[in-house]
């Protein structure tokens, strides 16, 4: 866009110099000096009697002629400029006019790259960004596409089985048979309402966290708290909760660090072992020259196997073989919602070398640095 721009002005530059140079130099008369003389006489002629009369004559009367033509040629300079870098402009700015016509009569959703051939050198950058933003919008896109085909399918399942018990438990003979049918239909319900709360978590982190929510929170409260919501549901199953480590702060949104913490108990409770041990614990980590909090819960189930620790943090993945019925969303909040505060996720083996064991890491604590 910029080349038309420099070949007007060095033109024009070039044509001003040179005739700078030639009034300048004494000697004999110049191309320019005997183009001046005949634009003066001509401008003498056609300007009014009354404005030759305030010129004078002789001496006087020349510096008004050339005091008319450098008015005549600096205007003539002028809008010749003008025009050429009008002209110029519009010709540059072509491919954009194109771009904006074709992004206009795109459809919802058409992440189709824009060209970039005919684009000008100084918008090219803005250009290829712009693409590159089209193609995450569209992984985004194509992701919630999925994810609410997977949720669909996730409560198609629960609501066919409430309607399969409650049939059953309508059309049962025998107290007994009624009473099975609808302890069935509870637990189905309580897995629906788990999976629906979930989701709603999930909506939540996609909107992002609060910086309003944000503050120094516990950790270790946090859990001892989070441990007295589930204490029903572990001695449901014999497990033991237990909490260690010492006091723990972290710069975090409260809301988001509840449900990642939630989502670590259930998820422990649920795929750990009857009559097992669910322990909690949090504190600090020395690393390099940082000190990280961190919280982490393990169990003393029959673990996840090396090569599947990564693949359980992804939407709807359940290990193969899994007794456990649970929803494939907990763990996948739990890395999202580290994500979102750059804390770094660690697996390993629970307690004692069995189980299955998830450390949060959080950054490191620049106050605790200072110290």
């Amino acid at each position: 866009m910029m080349v038309p721009f420099g070949v007007i002005l060095i033109v024009v530059w070039g044509v001003t110099l040179s005739m700078m140079t030639a009034s300048l130099t004494h000697g004999r008369e110049s191309f320019w000096d005997r183009q001046l003389e005949s634009v003066g006489d001509l401008l003498l002629h056609v300007v009014p009697d009354r404005m030759l009369a305030v010129a004078g004559s002789g001496q006087g009367g020349g510096d008004f002629k050339n005091g008319l033509v450098a008015l005549a040629l600096n205007t003539g300079q002028l809008l010749i400029v003008g025009l050429l870098m009008w002209g110029a402009v519009r010709v540059s700015l072509r491919p954009l006019r194109s771009l904006s016509s074709d992004i206009a009569r795109r459809k919802v959703f058409d992440a189709t790259p824009l060209p970039v051939e005919q684009v000008p050198d100084e918008v090219r950058p803005l250009i290829v960004s712009f693409n590159a933003l089209l193609v995450r919008v569209d992984k985004a896109v194509q992701g919630e596409r999925q994810f609410i085909a997977d949720a669909a399918h996730e409560l198609r399942t629960p609501l066919s089985a409430l309607h399969a018990y409650a049939e059953v438990a309508r059309g049962a003979r025998t107290l007994e048979e009624k009473d099975r049918a609808l302890a069935r239909l509870l637990e189905v319900a309580r897995r629906s309402n788990r999976l629906a709360e979930q989701l709603l978590d999930h909506a939540r982190l996609d909107a992002g966290l609060n910086p309003a929510g944000y503050g120094r929170v516990e950790i270790d409260a946090l859990a001892r708290h989070v441990l007295g919501e589930f204490s029903v549901e572990a001695a449901a199953k014999g497990v033991e909760l237990r909490l260690r480590g010492a006091q723990c702060r972290v710069e975090c949104d409260l809301d988001a660090i509840g449900i990642l913490t939630r989502n670590l108990v259930d998820n422990a409770i649920r795929h750990g072992r009857e009559n097992g041990v669910v322990e909690v614990r949090c504190g600090y980590d020395c690393r390099g020259l940082g000190i990280h909090p961190f919280i982490e819960v393990g169990d003393d189930g029959p673990g996840v196997p090396p090569e599947e620790r990564d693949a359980v943090f992804k939407r709807f993945y359940r290990l193969a073989g899994s007794e456990a019925r649970g929803s494939g969303i907990g763990l996948a909040l739990v890395e999202g919602i580290a994500r979102l505060h750059d804390a770094r996720i660690e697996t390993g083996t629970g307690m004692d070398g069995v189980g299955f064991r998830v450390r949060v890491l959080f950054p490191a604590d620049p106050e605790l640095a200072d110290t």
